[in-house]
């Protein structure tokens, strides 16, 4: 009788298990092939810097006239934006969760009343390695280490 009720119990378990990893493993599998073009996705377009971490000032006074933004084009590893004073451009390779901005960024020379806030918002990015989109594809952070060290709003185009 015991040995019945053990045969039952390890049926029972047998099914209960394969059922759930018949109905998990196609949407898993599914949701990996689909992540790189879905990110990418959601990572592309013009995004408007809201945070910046370790400001010396706050965000109003470090970019009084415009504030840092960057235009993604995770498809063609492209990157380019505004600083709050200058424009730049260059190459960026977004792979998974990793954001790697290539060290060579065209980036103009005009000269403003504080350089401090380029200075920030510049040093921080070249320092991204990952990022997150956030919000229903809102907000994006981007990330060094395990610290977000940069918020960014998505800007709908007209």
């Amino acid at each position: 009788m015991k040995s019945l009720f053990i045969i039952g119990l390890l049926l029972a378990g047998l099914i209960s298990f394969s059922c759930k990893e018949n109905g998990e493993s196609k949407p898993k599998e599914e949701q990996k092939l689909m992540t790189s073009s879905q990110k990418a996705k959601l990572i592309n377009g013009r995004w408007e810097v809201n945070y910046l971490a370790a400001m010396p000032k706050p965000m109003d006074s470090l970019f009084p006239r415009i504030k840092p933004s960057l235009i993604i084009d995770a498809d063609k590893g492209q990157i380019s934006g505004t600083t709050g004073c200058n424009n730049f451009s260059g190459k960026v390779s977004i792979e998974g969760k990793e954001f790697i901005l290539d060290e060579a960024i065209a980036l103009t020379k005009k000269m403003c009343p504080d350089m401090t806030g380029e200075e920030s918002f510049m040093k921080t990015l070249q320092r991204v390695n990952t990022y997150s989109v956030t919000d229903r594809g809102q907000t994006l952070n981007l990330i060094t280490g395990d610290m977000a060290v940069m918020r960014l709003q998505r800007v709908q185009e007209d």
